[in-house]
């Protein structure tokens, strides 16, 4: 499901291309040709573009040395990061020996091997391990070589590695002694540096170029359902017109465009159009990846992506448990509260996201993002909303990236997998407040002190007394979810390495005792939310690791202490807590690495001054109904998004407040009283201006690169006349509703893309405007008085 066909290449003399670097083609023959490259080189490295088919060239390379009576290749992929262990582990288990996974599965009546020593086990598989391969080696010839693949992306650390690999294979001092037995093949993206030939005779570099238009067609023919092809012919002829107009296309993106397109004919809520899916499909794959995912909030699939690309993009390919177990813990499957039936939910969104080809699965089973789809946040702005808590992603990267290695759902529960016998070597356990009932607390947790993450869902806890908490003192990650009775939390303040701490859901707790923050210092990720506490103590400013701060829909809190020294501080989210008046802070300047600010629907009269903030991405103040006024954005030049909202006293922008937010995609000032915009507001991608009811004039949209996709004017009440809307050759959505004093119609004939138009409570719909509409825009949807439901 995750190889990439149809890769293309194009045959040159060594003569014609320089640095020793020899070209292919013939798609048939790829596979036999580069064998027979190997059998003069000891290594080849196959170049191309992200998404241009690499590692499914190298794919069939190994099938074809093995059908070539060789032994397995050895595959390592790079995508995963790796350490000599997890290196040593990923051989191993091609070898099958034992690795550091089935190591805490053993049970006690394995004979000696429980009384040696971790380190004597380790020399004995190590020992083992290259016992192997100098028995395969001493079979191999150099006309049944041993490959190594070596693929994935270029990391700095990747000839490192290699050296580390050699190491492992027992080769580091051998290389003589087997020269001609063992070749490497190694991908590596066009842009990469790194492998350069210095020896003509030891190594060759072979490109994999673009398809050409009519293998990409067939290519896209024959991964779209049939179904598909025969109910929108006309469409599907359109597309494949448009791709053979291409200069070049890649696998990976036809691929992608295949899957998206399916993915689409087959769901049934109704919030997606084919025909549209098509047209955005024709124009580019951003266009339709756009249309697919940065849909509807609440889409548990898209926020599954999200967070699959924002922790991909940060850690490399992982286990797919692991993924799925991210997602469970990131709150992204919260509609289900049963771990199990999550867990199931979680693999089926897993799927879904490998058929659309955003996902792939590689050896082991470890999941990467596709190559093609790595600058998508460039053109899709639903990412940014869409930023994980607690971010486990970011906050455990310095501190133990494998503590969910191994992990595996168990009856109401995700846990690393080890034998009963063995529980004190559970490293990671999740599990349900109603399996947790099942057991008698001081026994379950008694045997497992060795826990670096344990999150429990739902539990009926009146104390953390009864956990025995304060005994897990190699606790990294601690997550309380739906705790509806839990009044204290007095036992965590002695978990001294702790760096995620989640308390939600517990109303009843409403004091966090004085001095709790002084011994849980290092934490880099706090959130509490839903609780029913009115302060803080002051020695919450103590946390100067923070990374991620959330205090959500604590109802009673009033005041947040002092944060200035918070400045690694990435996201601060007091989002719902309806009484917060006060933030001690008049600036936030301190706050340099500031990425996101959520203070929606709370009573603050004041936002601190951000101007200085060079990496604020998010600027959510939704439903401040307390804010009179908007501070200066001039030169918050990351800016992406800015919702006010509902933010109903906020009567002016500053005339040159957007001044230096050219990276600013979307605006919503809806609910607000003011009566002009800033001339300023360019680039914009959504632009949201619904309720304004005091609005009397809208500046030209039309400059910048005419982004503008969707402008929603509703309940403008006071709008006389719309600027000219010609230049915004993308708009997809004009919404017009209840614009009452708007008396002569836009000239919209030559927006093309327009998708909606709504004209419900104006005066400008007639019949003829809506005929004349649709012959310039066919799949226009008009909605207006007359046809309003």
């Amino acid at each position: 499901m995750s190889d990439i066909a149809g890769s293309s290449t194009q045959e040159i003399t060594e003569e014609q291309e320089p640095g020793n670097t020899q070209v292919i083609n013939d798609e048939e023959e790829d596979a036999g040709k580069i064998y027979g490259l190997l059998g003069s080189v000891s290594k080849i490295i196959l170049t191309g573009e992200i998404g241009s088919g690499k590692t499914w060239i190298a794919k069939q390379i190994k099938k074809y040395v093995v059908r070539q009576k060789h032994d397995e290749p050895i595959w390592i992929s790079l995508d995963q990061k790796h350490d000599e262990q997890s290196l040593f582990d990923t051989i191993a288990r091609q070898f099958s020996l034992p690795t550091s996974t089935d190591a805490r599965e053993e049970v006690d009546g394995q004979s000696n091997r429980n009384e040696e020593s971790e380190k004597e086990r380790k020399e004995l598989s190590e020992r083992k391990l290259k016992e192997k391969m100098k028995g395969k080696l001493d079979k191999a010839t150099p006309e049944k070589f041993l490959l190594l693949v070596l693929d994935g992306q270029l990391g700095e650390d990747d000839e490192e590695k290699e050296k580390m690999v050699s190491k492992i294979l027992g080769l580091e001092n051998n290389t003589v002694d087997y020269k001609g037995k063992f070749k490497v093949l190694i991908t590596r993206r066009t842009s990469e540096a790194g492998d350069h030939v210095t020896d003509e005779g030891l190594m060759k570099k072979v490109e994999i170029e673009p398809l050409p238009e009519n293998e990409a067609t067939k290519l896209l023919e024959k991964n779209v359902f049939d179904q598909v092809k025969i109910k929108y012919s006309q469409a599907f002829k359109e597309l494949c017109l448009a791709i053979r107009e291409k200069k070049k296309v890649l696998p990976a993106e036809i691929l992608i465009l295949a899957g998206n397109l399916n993915y689409i004919a087959k769901d049934k809520s109704g919030n997606w159009d084919l025909k549209l899916a098509f047209e955005a499909a024709t124009n580019d794959l951003k266009q339709l990846l756009r249309y697919t995912y940065d849909k509807e909030p609440g889409n548990c699939i898209i926020d599954c992506f999200w967070h699959s690309w924002h922790f991909l993009e940060k850690h490399g390919g992982i286990h797919y448990n692991e993924l799925i177990t991210n997602w469970i813990m990131e709150g992204h499957l919260k509609l289900i509260k049963e771990i199990d039936k999550a867990y199931q939910k979680g693999h089926e969104i897993l799927m879904q996201l490998i058929d659309c080809r955003m996902l792939k699965m590689q050896e082991d089973n470890v999941v990467v993002l596709e190559g093609a789809i790595l600058n998508m946040n460039e053109y899709c702005y639903r990412g940014y909303t869409g930023k994980s808590d607690p971010g486990l992603a970011s906050v455990l990267k310095d501190s133990d990236p494998r503590v969910l290695e191994g992990i595996k759902p168990a009856d109401g529960m995700m846990k690393t997998v080890c034998s009963d016998k063995k529980e004190d070597m559970i490293a990671s356990l999740l599990i349900d407040g109603s399996r947790l009932c099942r057991e008698v607390h001081e026994v379950f947790f008694g045997a497992k002190q060795n826990l670096n993450l344990l999150a429990i869902f739902d539990p009926r806890l009146k104390s953390l007394e009864e956990l025995s908490v304060s005994k897990m003192k190699k606790l990294l990650v601690f997550m309380l979810r739906g705790a509806y009775l839990l009044k204290d939390i007095n036992q965590i303040d002695k978990l001294k390495d702790l760096t995620v701490l989640e308390i939600s859901g517990s109303e009843s707790l409403e004091e966090i005792p004085d001095g709790f923050f002084h011994q849980v210092s290092k934490l880099r990720s706090l959130k509490l939310s839903a609780l029913g506490i009115k302060s803080l103590p002051q020695n919450f400013s103590e946390l100067i690791e923070l990374r991620r701060l959330i205090i959500s829909k604590c109802p009673s809190l009033e005041q947040l202490p002092k944060v200035d020294k918070f400045s690694k501080l990435e996201v601060i989210d007091l989002s719902e807590c309806t009484e917060l008046v006060k933030i001690q802070e008049k600036s936030f300047k301190s706050l340099e690495k500031l990425q996101v600010i959520n203070f929606s629907q709370t009573k603050l009269e004041k936002l601190p001054i951000v101007k200085s903030l060079k990496n604020l991405e998010i600027l959510l103040l939704k439903g401040c109904s307390g804010l009179a006024w908007m501070r200066s954005l001039k030169n918050v030049s990351s800016l992406k998004i800015l919702d006010l909202s509902g933010a109903g006293n906020i009567k002016e922008i500053m005339f040159d407040g957007f001044e230096g937010t050219s990276s600013l995609k979307e605006l919503d000032l809806s609910g607000t009283l003011i009566q002009f915009l800033p001339s300023d507001i360019c680039n914009l991608q959504k632009l949201r201006l619904k309720g304004c009811s005091l609005l009397k004039d809208v500046p030209e949209l039309g400059g910048g690169s005419n982004m503008l996709e969707e402008l929603d004017l509703s309940g403008c009440e006071s709008l006389v006349k719309l600027p000219v809307l010609t230049d915004l050759q993308k708009l997809k959505i004009l919404n017009l509703q209840n614009c009452s004093k708007l008396e002569s119609p836009p000239d919209l004939k030559s927006l093309t893309k327009l998708e909606k138009l709504d004209l419900c409570g104006t005066k400008i719909w007639s019949q003829d405007l809506e005929d004349s509409l649709k012959l310039h825009i066919p799949l226009l949807q008009i909605v207006s008085d007359n046809n309003h439901p």
